[in-house]
This record gives C-alpha cells, sequence and structure tokens, in this order.
C-alpha cells in the first residue's frame, strides 16, 4: 500500500466526526448519511483506496451480479423474499403485549392494524412498543435457534 494512503487511512479514527462527514462531502459529493462515526471510518478508508488503486474486476464483477439481482430492467427493486414464511392474506396475527390484546390483518400487499396499512410488521411492532423490533419476531413467526417458536 502507498504510504501516503495508509497514513490517511490510519489517520481516519483519529478525526472527529464533523471533519469525518466533511472528508465525506469532499469525496463522495453528498452529505454523509447518519450513522456511527466507526461505519463512517470504514466506508472512507475504503473509497480513499478504491479512489487510489481502483476496483478490482473481481469485485465490480460481483458489484454487476448483486445490482442484477436486485433490480429489474426499469431500475427499480425487486421485492425481496421475506425471511419467513409470509402467512397467507385474510389471515389475522394476534399478539398480546403489556396485557393488550393486538391484531394485525395479512394484506395482498403489507399488513392492517388499527385501521391503518403497513408494509412491514416491523413497523407495526414499533408503533405498539415504541422501540425498534423485527416484526416477524415479535409476532412469532420466526424460530428461535434450537428450532423453538
Amino acid at each position: 500500500m502507498d504510504k501516503q494512503v495508509l497514513s490517511r487511512v490510519l489517520a481516519l479514527p483519529k478525526m472527529t466526526t464533523p471533519e469525518l462527514k466533511k472528508l465525506w462531502q469532499e469525496m463522495y459529493k453528498e452529505d454523509a448519511p447518519r450513522t456511527h462515526k466507526t461505519q463512517l471510518v470504514k466506508k472512507l478508508a475504503y473509497r480513499l483506496q478504491e479512489l487510489s488503486y481502483g476496483v478490482s474486476p473481481d469485485i465490480e464483477v460481483r458489484i454487476a451480479e448483486h445490482a442484477k439481482s436486485h433490480f429489474s430492467a426499469g431500475g427499480s427493486a425487486q421485492k425481496k423474499t421475506p425471511s419467513y414464511p409470509r402467512p397467507m392474506v385474510g389471515t389475522k396475527i394476534i399478539r398480546e403485549y403489556k396485557g393488550i390484546e393486538h391484531q394485525v390483518m395479512v394484506l395482498d400487499e403489507g399488513f392492517e392494524y388499527q385501521g391503518c396499512k403497513y408494509t412491514s410488521l416491523s413497523k407495526i411492532a414499533k408503533n405498539i412498543t415504541g422501540a425498534a423490533w423485527s416484526g416477524p419476531a415479535f409476532f412469532g413467526l420466526v424460530r428461535k435457534k434450537g428450532g423453538k417458536t
């Protein structure tokens, strides 16, 4: 690795978050994402090396394959297959939380909870609990390790 690039990469963890965000703006020509400082450091370190050395053809092929598998010809994202068995349309999912029964109806596209439509169970779980949850886990649709639900 080039000593100049190495010294810039090694300096990143010592920089303040505002300094990292300024560097991000310079390198990506856009505002830095809202993320942890460690993520900014990792992504900026990669970007510094990428700009200095380029991207290997193997990685470019992997990126192209990834994009092809996740985007249709029209450029819009394809729907991901859920990592849990999605209940049939019309199924009512019931979960008791803090003594209150919550009912969710499975729709053709999304879910209905208290008269509102949601695109994910996780959004409903957050609405109920006030905290970030895996919706499928909150509603008992995924198995825990060891095969128990």
